[in-house]
């Protein structure tokens, strides 16, 4: 295939729409890389010791807006640089605008500094739920390790930030912050003009401990004044005695021991998605042995057609899971309602092989201890469960992220399994901050397994967007073609990078054993296939109805694969690795991570990358921009994976 630069952007993002180019900027043993206007991996001879350095505004959504910048400036030298730039939000005249001024400064061998300076002024009252900075702290090297807080009250403490995801601040009232992300390191992050306070971000599975203001506990939102022009400071300072040493990590991955690989179940998100599936020869192509229906209640009709559900789980011979979203106001109302559900799946000739049932209010995020609105108990909802489905496995835990698992905390002894979502999009939504995410799973499933207390986890829906909000009123109607937090159709679910991230994904959670993945989706946003739209879908809507995404081949995989024998799940330089045994055969699946081609390592069995006779086709084949709707067959290893790109091998035990 030949290809110019715009249509390799499709192919593999989705979308056409480029993001702004990076530039390293170094002051002797210091380094940070000047992105869209922030400071990303910020790191000292090498060592990252903060993620980010960044200005944010939030709308009284939660949305986060994009500004439009001015007189940008870098000035760089040996010793240090200086960036400084006019950001502009909202609309002219009527928005926010504020003078930033980043700098970078060597200190010799023992240190170097950082500086973050924001002069703020309202042209207009402006509704706002925070602006300012925020910093982000990296996973490796700050969590599970001690710290020294400088609390803007005045008092100074030793604490350690948690090795558990906190489901609320694990340190508030911050004037500074003191860590050491490696022995004889040295950063202090010190904050003027507001009180800061500091969020658990992996809790929506963000790879980073953010700090932020203002707290939280203040109204939101809140007025940005004319006549009261802000200003912020951050300043970094790093010292190193150079002992030099490791960065830990907070959490130990479980080694592998043949765990079994999961179910994959196929995402339905309305009951009307049965329908699409029974038409599509490339769903009933892929084989799942599960699909995940969410039934809200609030959503379908009071007398629903489970028909065509029916139909599509004689066709296809797999299993069904219901996630029941009660908007149910009492425990009686929910019991209603889940009797209701189980009438009409009987009517249907419909026994569904797991279920779960949660109240509606769930889907919305609550602070720990904060009130929420009258909804069917826990308790109540297992019961009613135990009453109308005897014959399923019932299962609990959220009907939305994994935030609202750990802020909401479920009671293992009423169920069978936990299940939870997460979404790569809740704070940021360029390229790198979405695979990074990956980084957070292994803290998430750590958590979880804590909570869980012996039971097996349920992992998603998942995918790159959102199907629910907890912060709004509903997923953000981004623009068809931009990366946008908490997007209803984000456009590199249809590209190859979520074919790589996904791969990615299951490589991080394999050694947990979740009993079931879930993701992509029948039809709409999520779905596997391509289908026409209302919506502008570059090169994709002169395909035929029907092609398979790149993710198709993923989950085509991955229902083949559940139940497997899992051998090893690793990644590295930039490469996330999978390999399996399964019926007496051996898999590899690998992805490439990263924007650019990469190497591939000789991981796991030696014999797997091994050339195979080329008599034995379908022994492998290569996903990758050049062969997007078709995977082309291999029966080498290749020396190199291009950006985002995935290959697959299998082969019989003991060839050689």
């Amino acid at each position: 295939m030949s290809r110019d630069i715009l249509l390799t952007d499709i192919l593999l993002t989705g979308t056409p729409v480029t993001e702004t180019a990076s530039r390293v900027l170094r002051a002797g043993a210091l380094e940070a890389t000047l992105d869209s206007g922030a400071l990303r991996w910020i790191r000292w001879n090498g060592v990252e010791v903060l993620r980010g350095v960044l200005f944010l505004l939030r709308t009284p959504g939660w949305g986060t807006p994009f500004p439009k910048v001015s007189g940008l400036s870098v000035d760089s030298r040996a010793d240090g640089f200086t960036v400084s730039y006019l950001a502009h939000y909202g609309a002219p005249g009527a928005g926010v605008q504020v003078a930033i001024r980043l700098s970078g400064a060597s200190m010799g061998k023992g240190g170097g500094q950082i500086r973050a300076e924001a002069h703020i002024t309202a042209e207009a009252p402006f509704e706002t739920n925070r602006t300012g900075f925020v910093i982000l702290h990296p996973l490796d090297g700050f969590a599970g390790t001690e710290v020294r807080v400088d609390h803007a009250s005045g008092s100074t403490r030793d604490l350690v930030i948690p090795a558990q995801i906190s489901p609320g601040q694990p340190v508030m009232d911050i004037r500074a912050i003191t860590h050491h992300p490696a022995p004889g390191l040295h950063v202090e992050t010190r904050f003027e003009g507001d009180i800061f306070e500091m969020e658990d971000h992996r809790n929506w599975s963000d790879a980073s401990f953010k700090t932020y203001s203002r707290p939280i506990a203040l109204p939101f939102p809140y007025l940005l004044q004319p006549a009261q022009p802000l200003f912020q400071a951050v300043t970094v300072a790093l010292t190193d005695d150079g002992h030099g040493g490791a960065v830990g990590s907070a959490v130990a991955v479980p080694e592998i021991a043949g765990q079994r690989l999961p179910d994959y179940a196929l995402p339905l998100d309305r009951l009307a998605d049965a329908g699409a599936a029974l038409q599509s020869k490339a769903i009933a192509a892929l084989k799942p042995g599960w699909f995940l229906l969410r039934y809200d209640t609030a959503n379908e009709a009071s007398d629903p057609d489970f028909a065509p559900m029916a139909r599509l789980l004689s066709q296809t011979g797999a299993r069904l899971e219901v996630q029941a979203i009660l908007d149910a106001a009492s425990d009686a109302a929910g019991a209603a309602q889940l009797a209701a559900l189980a009438a009409h799946l009987a009517r249907a000739g419909i026994t569904p092989a797991r279920i779960s049932a949660f109240a509606k209010i769930d889907e919305q995020s609550f602070q720990p201890g904060q009130p929420r609105p009258p909804h069917p108990a826990e308790a109540a909802l297992a019961q009613s469960l135990a009453q109308h489905f005897p014959q399923a496995a019932h299962i609990g835990g959220s009907p939305a992220f994994f935030t609202e698992f750990n802020r909401k905390r479920p009671d293992p002894a009423l169920w069978r399994g936990l299940s939870f979502a997460t979404t790569p999009v809740v704070h940021a939504a360029d390229d790198a901050s979405v695979m990074e995410t990956l980084q957070a799973l292994p803290h998430i499933l750590t958590s979880a397994t804590a909570l869980a207390a012996g039971l097996p986890l349920l992992i998603g829906p998942t995918g790159i967007g959102a199907r629910i909000n907890p912060y709004g009123t509903g997923p953000v109607q981004n623009a068809p073609e931009a990366r946008e937090g908490m997007a209803a159709r984000d456009p590199r679910q249809r590209g190859l990078y979520a074919a790589a991230w996904t791969v990615g994904y299951l490589v991080r959670i394999a050694p947990f054993a979740p009993l079931r993945f879930a993701f992509g989706g029948a039809t709409g946003p999520f779905g596997l296939v391509s289908e026409g739209t209302d919506y502008p879908r570059p090169w994709w809507e002169d395909q035929p109805d029907g092609t398979p995404y790149p993710l198709w081949h993923i989950a085509h995989v991955l229902a083949l694969a559940a139940g497997g024998s899992l051998v090893q799940a690793e990644t590295r330089a930039g490469i996330a690795y999978l390999s399996w045994r399964k019926d007496g055969r051996r898999h590899l699946l690998a992805a490439n991570l990263t924007a650019g081609p990469q190497p591939l390592s000789q991981p796991l069995s030696q014999s797997l990358f091994q050339s195979a006779p080329a008599s034995a086709p379908g022994t492998g084949w290569l996903l990758d921009a050049d062969h997007i709707t078709a995977p082309v067959p291999i029966h080498a290893r290749p020396a190199t994976l291009d950006a985002w790109a995935v290959i697959f091998q299998s082969e019989e035990e003991g060839a050689a």
